[in-house]
């Protein structure tokens, strides 16, 4: 229903109930006003008859009353009459006259209280009203009532009831009434017309504004108001559709800029520009705290912390991997992932071969293809979505998004845009803080072996051990030495000398396991640290290191030959509660292997220490 015909209803209403409620009360004056008409005839009769009564009994002639009550009562519309006695005054006159007795209990009721009372009696063809008026005796009344009659002043004399036909007057007030319902009627309908015609041009022009206003609401801003009715009007739809106007161009601006700069989602979820920019400004926003958080973190594991934190509670995406290539390794390694699902794609080396991703350095959905990576084997209808990003020369991101339903793959989908932005927010920070790493590394890692020196050894005792004996960690303390390295350097030179501590590095590489660490102590010492160890395995791995570099055959200026190497080792904090003593009764066991012919591997024992330290021990 539009709003030319809601206001007309509304007015039409209210004037329609108005309406009614005169004509109401018109029924009601009618009718009250036919009673009071009534009323007033019945007053006059009992004045008429009071008077004749009292006219016959001061002529001497009560004895022709009824002759005049008979002539009365045949008046039009006086249906019946009669007069009633009060006791006093049959008492005075007798009782010979019975036809004035009381009748009815009206009577009865009017000569004890000496108040009128009034019956009407209606129904749909009849209306008549009774009236029983009293005779009260005064000594005012002339002649003087008291001077007749033996009564005091107020006394009931009698009564007189009339019953009067009141129909006609009923009919004639409800043809009044039905007059003035229909005059009422046609000044309805004439107000009706009138006012739908006069508030039509308002109500047009208000329907076309709000028409207008929804389409924009609904995101629609291409839609323009109609030119109005009145002069008002026409300014009024003027003023509206420059600012829609405004309105469009401005946010088609937002929309094209700075979906831009943040990627805008694979497909925008709804078609209202206001709302598209209100959430690219929200997600500028949240990318430019996040920058500013991360670029106050100190390592890459802080960045990539909040890396996750963003995938999973600001872009909601459940369940994901994060993989760390190494482009030049041609290796990758886990960052984060999900403990109860398992990678789609499980690949560790050959990463520029075989990773369709990083190869391509496009983004692989298997939604649009399942097989389209061959490598990628998923469980239970699992899709996935694999993003590349490569951050330098050396090091690149992959990550791994997992799916076991339609709406989380809309949603992730719907991600990927702003995930891209997020990671290049993330890149020159982390590639800053990989940079650092490497020159950190660099910083800790010996140039010839590869392996760690003594100031990762100060740092790792400084910063991670003490964490590390919170959690109750113990220790084996290994020191290597080349048996006579010396004469290697004097007969054959220096790069001899460094081609075996290389090939001894590499040696002790392949023999121990992600708890153990080596650290090129100096020259041709070496001391590998292992954590949570035991007799056997301590034992296991001084023997195989010793036993696996001995089989190795160098060849120099034609000559081929094998080294030894000799190995001693302590336990902290078995042996000591002090570590860099137990570095110091290490190297005791290996200057006791030394000397007791090299090639051995000796495991502290307190005889080694002479008389002074074992007092100390």
């Amino acid at each position: 229903m539009n709003s030319n015909k809601k206001i007309t209803l509304i007015i039409f209403s209210m004037v329609t109930l108005l309406t009614l409620i005169i004509v109401a009360l018109v029924a009601i004056g009618s009718r009250e006003s036919g009673y009071a008409g009534a009323k007033k005839r019945a007053y006059l009769t009992a004045e008429i008859v009071k008077s004749s009564l009292t006219s016959h009994m001061v002529n001497g002639n009560m004895h022709q009353r009824d002759v005049f009550l008979d002539s009365l009562e045949r008046m039009v519309e006086l249906n019946e009459l009669w007069v009633t006695r009060s006791p006093k005054i049959s008492e005075q006159f007798g009782t010979e006259a019975t036809n004035e007795l009381p009748r009815d209990e009206i009577d009865k009721k009017v000569l004890k209280t000496g108040k009128e009372e009034v019956v009407i009696d209606e129904s749909l063809k009849n209306a008549s009203l009774r009236i029983t008026i009293p005779y009260v005796a005064s000594a005012m009344d002339k002649p003087n009532c008291l001077s007749c009659h033996n009564a005091k002043e107020g006394d009931v004399l009698g009564a007189i009831s009339i019953k009067l036909d009141i129909q006609e007057d009923r009919i004639s007030n409800i043809a009044i009434l039905l007059n003035i319902i229909a005059i009422v009627i046609l000044f309805l309908i004439f107000i009706l017309i009138f006012i739908s015609k006069k508030i039509k041009p308002y109500t047009t022009s208000f329907d076309s504004i709000t028409h207008t206003l929804k389409q924009v609401h609904e995101g629609d801003y291409s839609v323009r108001a109609p030119k109005g009715i009145l002069k008002e009007d026409k300014e009024a739809f003027m003023w509206l559709n420059e600012i829609i106007e405004k309105l469009e161009t401005v946010l088609t601006g937002i929309e094209k800029n700075l979906t831009a700069f943040v990627h805008n989602r694979s497909t925008n979820l709804n078609n209202d520009k206001l709302l598209t920019a209100k959430e690219i400004i929200e997600d500028i926003s949240e990318i430019y705290n996040f920058k500013k958080t991360i670029e106050t973190d100190l390592s890459k594991e802080d960045i990539y912390y909040r890396l996750i934190q963003v995938l999973k509670d600001k872009l909601k995406v459940k369940d994901f991997y994060i993989f760390e290539n190494d482009i030049q390794k041609d290796e990758r390694k886990i960052i984060y992932g999900p403990k109860d699902i398992k990678p789609c794609c499980d690949l560790r080396n050959d990463i520029k071969e075989l990773c369709r991703a990083e190869r391509t350095s496009n983004i692989i959905c298997s939604e649009n293809f399942p097989e389209i990576c061959r490598i990628a084997k998923c469980e239970n209808s699992i899709e996935y979505t694999c993003i590349p990003f490569t951050i330098n020369e050396q090091k690149s991101i992959t990550i791994h998004i997992l799916c076991d339903n339609k709406e989380c793959s809309k949603h992730n989908k719907y991600q990927i845009g702003i995930i891209k932005k997020y990671l290049e927010e993330t890149k020159p920070i982390l590639e800053s803080r990989m940079l650092m790493d490497v020159l950190r590394q660099r910083n800790l890692v010996d140039g010839l072996t590869g392996l760690y020196n003594r100031k990762y050894l100060d740092e790792f005792v400084e910063k991670t051990m003490p964490n590390e004996l919170a959690q109750d960690t113990t220790y084996a303390i290994m020191f290597l030495d080349i048996d006579y390295f010396k004469m290697i350097n004097d007969t054959y030179g220096h790069d001899a000398g460094d081609a075996i501590l290389q090939k001894l590095s590499k040696t002790m590489q392949e023999n121990i396991s992600p708890n153990e660490f080596i650290i090129r102590f100096g020259g041709e010492e070496f001391l590998i640290i292992m954590k949570n160890p035991t007799e056997e395995s301590a034992q296991e791995l001084a023997k195989r290191i010793n036993e696996e570099f001995a089989k190795i055959v160098f060849t120099f200026n034609n000559e081929s030959f094998s080294k030894t190497v000799s190995i001693g080792y302590s336990f902290f904090p078995a042996d000591t509660d002090q570590f860099w003593k137990s570095i110091k009764y290490a190297d005791l066991c290996l200057y006791e292997a030394k000397e007791t012919g090299r090639n051995k591997v000796i495991r502290f024992t307190k005889e080694i220490l002479k008389n002074g330290e074992k007092a100390d021990y």
